[in-house]
Protein backbone atom coordinates (compact mmCIF):
# COMPACT_ATOMS: atom_id res chain seq x y z
CA UNK A 1 0.00 0.00 0.00
CA UNK A 2 1.72 3.27 -0.98
CA UNK A 3 0.27 6.72 0.75
CA UNK A 4 0.24 10.16 -0.37
CA UNK A 5 -0.57 13.13 1.29
CA UNK A 6 -2.17 16.33 -0.26
CA UNK A 7 -2.64 19.27 1.83
CA UNK A 8 -3.87 22.27 0.93
CA UNK A 9 -2.76 25.77 2.14
CA UNK A 10 -5.27 27.95 3.97
CA UNK A 11 -7.05 31.39 2.35
CA UNK A 12 -7.90 33.84 4.60
CA UNK A 13 -9.32 37.53 4.25
CA UNK A 14 -6.71 39.54 6.25
CA UNK A 15 -8.04 41.33 9.11
CA UNK A 16 -6.86 44.80 8.09
CA UNK A 17 -9.60 44.26 5.44
CA UNK A 18 -11.84 42.44 8.21
CA UNK A 19 -12.27 45.89 9.94
CA UNK A 20 -12.70 47.60 6.50
CA UNK A 21 -15.14 45.46 5.56
CA UNK A 22 -16.45 45.00 8.76
CA UNK A 23 -16.75 41.18 8.42
CA UNK A 24 -15.52 39.22 11.35
CA UNK A 25 -14.19 35.68 11.81
CA UNK A 26 -16.07 33.35 13.16
CA UNK A 27 -14.60 30.02 12.66
CA UNK A 28 -10.98 28.67 10.74
CA UNK A 29 -10.49 24.84 10.96
CA UNK A 30 -8.86 22.17 8.48
CA UNK A 31 -10.33 18.53 7.40
CA UNK A 32 -8.67 15.50 6.72
CA UNK A 33 -10.68 12.86 3.73
CA UNK A 34 -8.84 10.13 3.03
CA UNK A 35 -10.06 7.59 -0.62
CA UNK A 36 -8.68 4.91 -2.26
CA UNK A 37 -7.04 5.59 -5.65
CA UNK A 38 -8.23 4.50 -9.03
CA UNK A 39 -6.32 1.20 -8.98
CA UNK A 40 -6.76 0.45 -5.38
CA UNK A 41 -3.46 -0.34 -4.11
CA UNK A 42 -3.16 3.69 -3.23
CA UNK A 43 -4.58 5.50 -0.14
CA UNK A 44 -4.67 9.31 -0.58
CA UNK A 45 -5.60 11.63 1.82
CA UNK A 46 -6.82 15.21 1.09
CA UNK A 47 -6.44 17.78 3.58
CA UNK A 48 -8.56 21.23 2.94
CA UNK A 49 -8.59 24.43 5.27
CA UNK A 50 -11.98 26.43 5.71
CA UNK A 51 -12.37 30.32 7.45
CA UNK A 52 -15.80 32.12 7.89
CA UNK A 53 -16.37 35.41 8.36
CA UNK A 54 -20.03 37.26 9.85
CA UNK A 55 -21.01 40.55 8.78
CA UNK A 56 -22.72 40.79 12.18
CA UNK A 57 -20.02 39.76 14.31
CA UNK A 58 -17.68 42.49 11.97
CA UNK A 59 -20.66 44.87 12.76
CA UNK A 60 -20.53 44.46 16.58
CA UNK A 61 -16.56 44.19 16.91
CA UNK A 62 -15.84 47.23 14.58
CA UNK A 63 -18.53 49.31 14.88
CA UNK A 64 -21.63 49.53 17.05
CA UNK A 65 -25.30 48.77 16.44
CA UNK A 66 -25.71 52.63 16.37
CA UNK A 67 -29.59 52.88 15.07
CA UNK A 68 -32.48 52.53 16.53
CA UNK A 69 -33.87 49.93 14.24
CA UNK A 70 -30.66 47.86 14.50
CA UNK A 71 -31.15 47.80 17.18
CA UNK A 72 -34.74 46.79 17.63
CA UNK A 73 -34.00 44.24 15.18
CA UNK A 74 -31.18 43.09 16.88
CA UNK A 75 -33.18 42.51 20.10
CA UNK A 76 -36.33 40.83 18.63
CA UNK A 77 -34.22 38.40 16.92
CA UNK A 78 -32.60 37.07 20.27
CA UNK A 79 -29.62 39.05 19.79
CA UNK A 80 -29.07 37.84 15.98
CA UNK A 81 -29.45 40.89 14.11
CA UNK A 82 -28.05 38.55 10.71
CA UNK A 83 -31.55 37.08 10.60
CA UNK A 84 -32.78 39.95 8.96
CA UNK A 85 -36.77 41.46 9.00
CA UNK A 86 -39.13 41.96 6.04
CA UNK A 87 -40.64 44.92 5.08
CA UNK A 88 -44.53 44.85 3.74
CA UNK A 89 -47.31 46.90 1.91
CA UNK A 90 -49.95 47.96 4.57
CA UNK A 91 -51.81 47.14 1.24
CA UNK A 92 -51.29 43.56 2.06
CA UNK A 93 -53.35 43.98 5.23
CA UNK A 94 -56.11 46.44 4.05
CA UNK A 95 -57.44 47.95 1.27
CA UNK A 96 -58.91 50.83 2.64
CA UNK A 97 -57.93 53.66 3.85
CA UNK A 98 -56.11 54.42 7.58
CA UNK A 99 -57.47 56.68 9.48
CA UNK A 100 -54.93 58.92 11.92
CA UNK A 101 -55.87 61.87 14.42
CA UNK A 102 -52.18 62.18 15.94
CA UNK A 103 -52.02 65.89 14.08
CA UNK A 104 -55.12 67.17 15.77
CA UNK A 105 -57.40 66.11 13.14
CA UNK A 106 -58.07 63.01 11.14
CA UNK A 107 -56.13 62.33 8.17
CA UNK A 108 -56.83 59.59 5.73
CA UNK A 109 -53.40 57.59 4.82
CA UNK A 110 -53.16 54.95 1.66
CA UNK A 111 -52.36 51.72 3.20
CA UNK A 112 -49.93 51.67 -0.27
CA UNK A 113 -48.03 54.58 1.36
CA UNK A 114 -47.02 52.50 4.54
CA UNK A 115 -44.56 49.90 5.11
CA UNK A 116 -44.10 47.33 7.20
CA UNK A 117 -40.64 46.46 9.22
CA UNK A 118 -41.18 42.92 10.44
CA UNK A 119 -37.81 41.71 12.68
CA UNK A 120 -37.17 37.68 11.88
CA UNK A 121 -37.96 37.64 15.73
CA UNK A 122 -41.75 37.58 15.19
CA UNK A 123 -42.23 34.38 13.57
CA UNK A 124 -41.80 32.97 16.97
CA UNK A 125 -43.98 35.50 18.50
CA UNK A 126 -41.34 37.70 20.33
CA UNK A 127 -41.61 40.25 22.45
CA UNK A 128 -42.26 42.77 19.92
CA UNK A 129 -44.54 44.57 17.07
CA UNK A 130 -43.68 45.64 13.50
CA UNK A 131 -43.11 49.27 12.86
CA UNK A 132 -45.01 51.50 10.26
CA UNK A 133 -43.37 53.82 8.30
CA UNK A 134 -44.61 56.52 5.91
CA UNK A 135 -43.32 59.86 4.61
CA UNK A 136 -45.47 62.87 5.97
CA UNK A 137 -45.82 63.96 2.34
CA UNK A 138 -48.45 61.57 2.47
CA UNK A 139 -50.09 63.29 4.37
CA UNK A 140 -50.65 65.91 1.97
CA UNK A 141 -49.99 69.24 4.65
CA UNK A 142 -47.30 71.62 4.46
CA UNK A 143 -46.59 71.17 8.27
CA UNK A 144 -48.04 68.90 10.74
CA UNK A 145 -48.88 69.91 14.45
CA UNK A 146 -48.93 67.51 17.25
CA UNK A 147 -52.33 67.16 19.00
CA UNK A 148 -52.73 65.66 22.47
CA UNK A 149 -51.90 61.74 22.16
CA UNK A 150 -54.03 59.18 24.59
CA UNK A 151 -51.48 57.13 25.96
CA UNK A 152 -48.61 57.40 22.87
CA UNK A 153 -45.56 59.47 23.31
CA UNK A 154 -43.73 61.08 20.47
CA UNK A 155 -39.73 60.88 19.67
CA UNK A 156 -37.87 62.99 16.63
CA UNK A 157 -34.92 60.87 15.85
CA UNK A 158 -32.50 62.09 13.09
CA UNK A 159 -32.73 59.80 9.76
CA UNK A 160 -29.67 58.55 9.99
CA UNK A 161 -30.12 57.77 13.28
CA UNK A 162 -33.06 55.74 13.01
CA UNK A 163 -32.48 53.67 10.15
CA UNK A 164 -29.40 51.30 9.29
CA UNK A 165 -27.02 53.74 6.87
CA UNK A 166 -24.40 55.37 6.76
CA UNK A 167 -23.20 55.34 10.47
CA UNK A 168 -21.87 51.15 9.68
CA UNK A 169 -19.94 52.69 6.43
CA UNK A 170 -16.20 52.41 6.55
CA UNK A 171 -13.56 53.28 4.09
CA UNK A 172 -15.91 54.27 0.92
CA UNK A 173 -12.91 54.55 -1.67
CA UNK A 174 -11.76 51.03 -0.55
CA UNK A 175 -14.96 49.08 0.26
CA UNK A 176 -17.92 50.88 -2.46
CA UNK A 177 -21.12 49.95 -1.67
CA UNK A 178 -23.78 52.71 -0.95
CA UNK A 179 -26.84 49.74 -0.50
CA UNK A 180 -24.37 47.67 1.64
CA UNK A 181 -23.51 50.25 4.23
CA UNK A 182 -26.60 50.94 3.03
CA UNK A 183 -27.58 54.31 1.36
CA UNK A 184 -31.12 54.66 -0.35
CA UNK A 185 -32.14 51.44 -0.57
CA UNK A 186 -32.97 51.95 3.49
CA UNK A 187 -33.12 55.73 4.12
CA UNK A 188 -35.70 57.59 1.78
CA UNK A 189 -34.39 57.58 -2.05
CA UNK A 190 -35.64 56.72 -5.44
CA UNK A 191 -34.42 53.23 -5.22
CA UNK A 192 -37.21 52.38 -2.81
CA UNK A 193 -39.44 53.65 -5.20
CA UNK A 194 -38.61 53.29 -8.65
CA UNK A 195 -36.30 50.60 -9.60
CA UNK A 196 -37.14 47.77 -6.80
CA UNK A 197 -40.11 49.10 -4.92
CA UNK A 198 -39.29 47.92 -2.04
CA UNK A 199 -41.36 51.33 -1.04
CA UNK A 200 -44.48 50.68 -2.08
CA UNK A 201 -45.92 54.65 -3.94
CA UNK A 202 -44.17 57.58 -4.85
CA UNK A 203 -44.93 59.55 -1.69
CA UNK A 204 -41.24 59.29 -0.34
CA UNK A 205 -40.15 62.25 -0.43
CA UNK A 206 -36.25 63.29 0.16
CA UNK A 207 -34.33 61.91 -2.55
CA UNK A 208 -31.08 61.79 -0.42
CA UNK A 209 -30.69 61.41 3.38
CA UNK A 210 -29.76 65.18 3.43
CA UNK A 211 -32.61 66.36 1.58
CA UNK A 212 -29.86 67.05 -1.25
CA UNK A 213 -28.68 65.44 -4.33
CA UNK A 214 -27.04 62.93 -2.75
CA UNK A 215 -23.01 64.37 -3.19
CA UNK A 216 -20.37 63.66 -0.97
CA UNK A 217 -19.55 67.17 -1.09
CA UNK A 218 -22.60 68.64 -0.30
CA UNK A 219 -23.35 70.00 3.63
CA UNK A 220 -25.70 68.84 4.86
CA UNK A 221 -28.74 71.51 4.58
CA UNK A 222 -32.00 69.64 5.67
CA UNK A 223 -32.12 67.15 8.98
CA UNK A 224 -34.25 65.04 7.61
CA UNK A 225 -35.64 63.84 10.87
CA UNK A 226 -38.14 60.45 11.97
CA UNK A 227 -40.99 61.09 14.10
CA UNK A 228 -41.38 57.80 16.04
CA UNK A 229 -44.59 57.27 17.96
CA UNK A 230 -44.78 54.67 20.93
CA UNK A 231 -47.84 52.98 22.88
CA UNK A 232 -48.05 51.82 26.31
CA UNK A 233 -46.16 54.66 28.71
CA UNK A 234 -42.96 52.65 27.86
CA UNK A 235 -40.16 55.12 26.88
CA UNK A 236 -37.76 54.93 24.53
CA UNK A 237 -34.85 52.78 25.20
CA UNK A 238 -38.13 50.52 27.27
CA UNK A 239 -38.64 49.84 23.16
CA UNK A 240 -35.59 49.96 21.28
CA UNK A 241 -33.03 48.89 23.49
CA UNK A 242 -30.48 52.12 23.25
CA UNK A 243 -31.36 55.33 25.06
CA UNK A 244 -32.94 58.41 23.20
CA UNK A 245 -30.07 60.73 24.00
CA UNK A 246 -27.36 58.14 21.91
CA UNK A 247 -29.42 58.62 18.95
CA UNK A 248 -29.55 62.26 19.20
CA UNK A 249 -33.54 61.95 19.07
CA UNK A 250 -35.59 64.40 22.09
CA UNK A 251 -39.73 64.21 22.81
CA UNK A 252 -42.22 66.25 20.89
CA UNK A 253 -44.75 67.84 22.74
CA UNK A 254 -48.62 68.48 21.86
CA UNK A 255 -48.50 71.49 20.11
CA UNK A 256 -45.33 71.17 18.52
CA UNK A 257 -44.93 72.40 14.70
CA UNK A 258 -42.69 70.26 12.16
CA UNK A 259 -42.26 70.60 8.18
CA UNK A 260 -43.81 67.77 6.18
CA UNK A 261 -41.63 67.30 3.70
CA UNK A 262 -38.55 65.92 4.92
CA UNK A 263 -40.16 64.17 7.81
CA UNK A 264 -40.40 60.22 7.89
CA UNK A 265 -43.38 58.63 10.33
CA UNK A 266 -42.47 55.22 12.03
CA UNK A 267 -45.12 53.79 14.18
CA UNK A 268 -44.50 51.19 16.72
CA UNK A 269 -47.11 48.37 16.71
CA UNK A 270 -50.30 50.41 16.79
CA UNK A 271 -49.70 53.53 18.32
CA UNK A 272 -50.85 55.12 15.02
CA UNK A 273 -52.94 52.35 13.33
CA UNK A 274 -55.22 49.70 13.81
CA UNK A 275 -53.71 46.92 11.69
CA UNK A 276 -55.39 43.65 12.18
CA UNK A 277 -53.32 40.10 12.48
CA UNK A 278 -56.10 37.34 12.40
CA UNK A 279 -53.05 34.20 11.48
CA UNK A 280 -50.35 36.27 13.08
CA UNK A 281 -47.72 38.24 11.77
CA UNK A 282 -47.19 35.11 8.91
CA UNK A 283 -48.51 37.61 6.40
CA UNK A 284 -45.77 40.11 7.01
CA UNK A 285 -43.33 37.17 5.85
CA UNK A 286 -45.50 35.47 3.21
CA UNK A 287 -45.77 38.85 0.93
CA UNK A 288 -42.67 40.67 2.21
CA UNK A 289 -39.29 42.00 0.80
CA UNK A 290 -35.78 41.86 2.54
CA UNK A 291 -35.18 45.12 4.82
CA UNK A 292 -31.52 46.18 3.85
CA UNK A 293 -29.97 46.33 7.54
CA UNK A 294 -26.21 47.49 6.47
CA UNK A 295 -26.00 44.14 5.02
CA UNK A 296 -25.51 42.34 8.55
CA UNK A 297 -26.73 39.62 6.85
CA UNK A 298 -23.77 38.36 4.63
CA UNK A 299 -21.62 35.37 5.35
CA UNK A 300 -18.42 34.58 3.94
CA UNK A 301 -16.84 31.27 3.62
CA UNK A 302 -13.10 30.27 2.03
CA UNK A 303 -12.43 26.83 1.35
CA UNK A 304 -8.96 25.57 -0.25
CA UNK A 305 -8.62 22.31 -1.41
CA UNK A 306 -6.00 20.39 -3.24
CA UNK A 307 -5.95 19.64 -6.73
CA UNK A 308 -5.00 16.37 -6.16
CA UNK A 309 -3.99 14.64 -9.41
CA UNK A 310 -2.72 10.44 -9.63
CA UNK A 311 -1.60 9.22 -12.62
CA UNK A 312 -3.36 11.93 -14.40
CA UNK A 313 -7.01 11.40 -12.46
CA UNK A 314 -8.41 14.37 -10.31
CA UNK A 315 -9.18 11.99 -7.34
CA UNK A 316 -10.47 15.56 -5.67
CA UNK A 317 -14.09 15.38 -6.48
CA UNK A 318 -14.75 18.95 -5.74
CA UNK A 319 -12.64 20.26 -7.88
CA UNK A 320 -14.45 18.72 -10.97
CA UNK A 321 -18.01 19.26 -9.36
CA UNK A 322 -19.93 22.14 -10.87
CA UNK A 323 -20.69 24.48 -8.31
CA UNK A 324 -24.97 23.60 -8.78
CA UNK A 325 -24.67 20.15 -8.18
CA UNK A 326 -22.00 21.56 -4.91
CA UNK A 327 -24.58 23.45 -3.36
CA UNK A 328 -26.57 20.18 -2.62
CA UNK A 329 -24.45 17.95 -1.92
CA UNK A 330 -24.36 16.80 2.00
CA UNK A 331 -21.08 18.22 2.76
CA UNK A 332 -21.59 21.66 1.29
CA UNK A 333 -24.95 21.84 2.99
CA UNK A 334 -23.30 21.16 6.10
CA UNK A 335 -20.93 23.47 5.39
CA UNK A 336 -23.98 26.52 4.85
CA UNK A 337 -24.99 25.12 8.24
CA UNK A 338 -22.15 25.46 9.63
CA UNK A 339 -21.71 29.59 8.55
CA UNK A 340 -25.91 30.31 9.18
CA UNK A 341 -27.42 30.06 6.00
CA UNK A 342 -30.35 28.29 8.13
CA UNK A 343 -30.94 27.69 11.72
CA UNK A 344 -32.20 24.42 11.11
CA UNK A 345 -29.98 21.18 11.96
CA UNK A 346 -30.12 19.78 8.79
CA UNK A 347 -30.05 22.50 5.51
CA UNK A 348 -32.83 21.06 3.16
CA UNK A 349 -33.50 22.94 -0.30
CA UNK A 350 -37.18 23.60 -0.98
CA UNK A 351 -36.58 25.64 -3.55
CA UNK A 352 -33.75 25.33 -6.15
CA UNK A 353 -31.17 26.14 -5.81
CA UNK A 354 -31.24 28.12 -9.15
CA UNK A 355 -28.74 30.17 -10.80
CA UNK A 356 -29.03 33.63 -11.61
CA UNK A 357 -27.65 36.06 -14.27
CA UNK A 358 -25.43 39.14 -13.82
CA UNK A 359 -28.14 41.21 -13.50
CA UNK A 360 -30.36 39.55 -10.82
CA UNK A 361 -32.74 37.63 -12.84
CA UNK A 362 -32.88 33.51 -14.10
CA UNK A 363 -29.69 32.67 -15.95
CA UNK A 364 -30.04 33.43 -19.76
CA UNK A 365 -29.69 30.87 -22.21
CA UNK A 366 -26.29 30.53 -23.11
CA UNK A 367 -26.66 31.47 -26.74
CA UNK A 368 -27.48 34.95 -25.65
CA UNK A 369 -24.89 34.94 -22.85
CA UNK A 370 -22.16 34.38 -26.02
CA UNK A 371 -23.56 37.01 -27.78
CA UNK A 372 -24.08 39.76 -25.26
CA UNK A 373 -21.39 42.72 -26.19
CA UNK A 374 -18.24 42.81 -23.93
CA UNK A 375 -19.15 46.46 -22.88
CA UNK A 376 -22.14 45.41 -21.56
CA UNK A 377 -20.08 42.48 -19.75
CA UNK A 378 -18.88 43.85 -16.44
CA UNK A 379 -15.32 42.84 -15.10
CA UNK A 380 -15.30 40.11 -12.59
CA UNK A 381 -12.38 39.68 -9.65
CA UNK A 382 -9.84 37.53 -8.81
CA UNK A 383 -8.70 34.74 -6.33
CA UNK A 384 -5.25 35.04 -5.71
CA UNK A 385 -4.28 36.70 -9.51
CA UNK A 386 -6.59 33.88 -10.52
CA UNK A 387 -9.44 35.29 -12.90
CA UNK A 388 -12.69 33.78 -11.45
CA UNK A 389 -16.23 34.44 -12.55
CA UNK A 390 -19.07 35.15 -9.51
CA UNK A 391 -22.14 32.95 -9.95
CA UNK A 392 -25.46 33.75 -8.33
CA UNK A 393 -27.80 31.12 -6.93
CA UNK A 394 -31.03 31.86 -5.42
CA UNK A 395 -33.14 29.30 -3.17
CA UNK A 396 -35.48 28.84 -0.37
CA UNK A 397 -33.97 26.66 2.29
CA UNK A 398 -35.43 24.68 5.56
CA UNK A 399 -35.51 26.07 8.63
CA UNK A 400 -36.20 25.87 12.66
CA UNK A 401 -39.18 28.26 12.49
CA UNK A 402 -39.70 28.93 9.03
CA UNK A 403 -38.06 29.03 5.81
CA UNK A 404 -35.23 31.33 4.43
CA UNK A 405 -34.82 32.59 1.07
CA UNK A 406 -30.82 32.97 0.34
CA UNK A 407 -28.87 34.01 -1.87
CA UNK A 408 -25.51 32.05 -2.61
CA UNK A 409 -22.72 33.89 -4.39
CA UNK A 410 -19.92 31.55 -5.73
CA UNK A 411 -16.57 32.37 -6.91
CA UNK A 412 -13.57 29.75 -7.71
CA UNK A 413 -10.45 29.47 -9.00
CA UNK A 414 -7.32 26.89 -9.16
CA UNK A 415 -4.48 29.20 -8.69
CA UNK A 416 -2.53 26.31 -7.23
CA UNK A 417 -5.25 24.33 -4.98
CA UNK A 418 -8.70 24.82 -5.56
CA UNK A 419 -10.08 27.74 -3.84
CA UNK A 420 -14.15 28.36 -3.45
CA UNK A 421 -15.37 31.74 -1.92
CA UNK A 422 -19.53 31.54 -1.11
CA UNK A 423 -20.50 34.37 0.18
CA UNK A 424 -24.30 33.92 1.61
CA UNK A 425 -27.30 36.35 2.54
CA UNK A 426 -30.96 34.91 4.46
CA UNK A 427 -34.54 36.70 4.95
CA UNK A 428 -36.85 35.26 6.41
CA UNK A 429 -40.20 34.02 4.73
CA UNK A 430 -43.48 32.72 6.08
CA UNK A 431 -43.66 29.39 7.74
CA UNK A 432 -43.69 26.61 5.36
CA UNK A 433 -41.28 23.56 4.90
CA UNK A 434 -40.07 20.79 1.80
CA UNK A 435 -39.82 17.20 2.61
CA UNK A 436 -40.36 16.14 6.58
CA UNK A 437 -38.52 13.57 8.15
CA UNK A 438 -41.39 11.09 6.94
CA UNK A 439 -40.35 11.91 3.57
CA UNK A 440 -43.73 13.72 2.54
CA UNK A 441 -43.82 16.31 0.92
CA UNK A 442 -45.65 19.06 2.52
CA UNK A 443 -47.48 21.45 0.06
CA UNK A 444 -44.64 23.59 -1.97
CA UNK A 445 -44.27 27.71 -1.22
CA UNK A 446 -44.15 30.11 -4.03
CA UNK A 447 -40.41 31.29 -5.19
CA UNK A 448 -40.81 34.95 -4.41
CA UNK A 449 -36.67 36.28 -4.55
CA UNK A 450 -36.14 36.44 -8.50
CA UNK A 451 -37.78 39.85 -8.15
CA UNK A 452 -35.74 41.18 -4.94
CA UNK A 453 -32.87 42.47 -7.87
CA UNK A 454 -30.99 44.70 -6.00
CA UNK A 455 -31.07 42.31 -2.78
CA UNK A 456 -28.61 40.12 -5.26
CA UNK A 457 -26.75 42.72 -6.88
CA UNK A 458 -25.63 44.19 -3.43
CA UNK A 459 -24.14 40.95 -2.38
CA UNK A 460 -22.66 40.29 -5.74
CA UNK A 461 -21.08 43.82 -5.30
CA UNK A 462 -19.62 42.83 -1.79
CA UNK A 463 -18.57 39.56 -3.24
CA UNK A 464 -16.45 41.63 -5.85
CA UNK A 465 -14.60 43.86 -3.03
CA UNK A 466 -13.89 41.14 -0.90
CA UNK A 467 -12.83 38.30 -3.38
CA UNK A 468 -9.73 39.99 -4.75
CA UNK A 469 -8.52 40.70 -0.97
CA UNK A 470 -8.18 36.98 0.20
CA UNK A 471 -4.57 36.45 0.40
CA UNK A 472 -2.68 32.43 1.82
CA UNK A 473 -2.00 31.94 4.52
CA UNK A 474 1.60 30.63 4.99
CA UNK A 475 2.96 28.47 7.22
Amino acid sequence: MTKQQFEATAVTLPSTHQEGLLLSETLRDSTSVSRTGPNGDLEITVTSHFASYSRQKGVSEYGAVRTAVGHYTKDLNGGLLKDGATLTSGRKLNSESQTISAFGMEVDVDPAAVTLLAPTGLRTESNGSPISIFSGAALEQDTLTLGELDGVAAFEVPGRNFYPGSMWMTDEALYPGSMWYPGSMWYPGSMWIAETGWYPGRTWVPRSQTGGTGSSNEEETTTAPTLVFIQGGKSFADVFGVDLEAVGGRPVEPGETLEAKNLTVASVGNSLFSWEYPDGYEVLFKDGRPAALGGAVFELAVLSTPSASVAGVETNPIVSMDSGTLLTEDTTRTLLRSVGISDADDVRWVEGPKRLSRDGYLALDEKIVDNIPESLTPSEPTIIDEQTTIETYAGVVSGQHGSWAVGIHVARATPDDHVIAIGMQRAPLESAGGVTDEGEEESPIPFPIISWKNWYLDARAMMGVVVPRLSEQRK
